[in-house]
């Protein structure tokens, strides 16, 4: 995918004491079947401490008409 980005920096300190933990990220192609890739999302999760965070970056459908698409693509 072109053009969706998430950049995360973490403290040496948090990895050195494992208060960073839990990391996943994903890639979702959604333009034209899947296949293209000017549409999509990327992102991210993990857990800081006790506390659990997730980041979305997304490219969805445009068009007024088109809302039932963008749902579809965030499923």
């Amino acid at each position: 995918m072109f053009g969706c980005f998430i950049m995360l920096f973490v403290r040496s300190d948090s990895l050195a004491n494992h208060s960073f933990k839990g990391f996943k990220s994903v890639k979702v192609k959604t333009g034209v079947k899947g296949m293209a890739a000017n549409k999509g999302a990327v992102a991210l999760r993990f857990n800081f401490d006790d506390t659990s965070f997730m980041f979305m970056n997304c490219h969805l459908t445009s068009g007024q008409k088109k809302w039932r698409e963008r749902i579809a693509d965030t499923k």
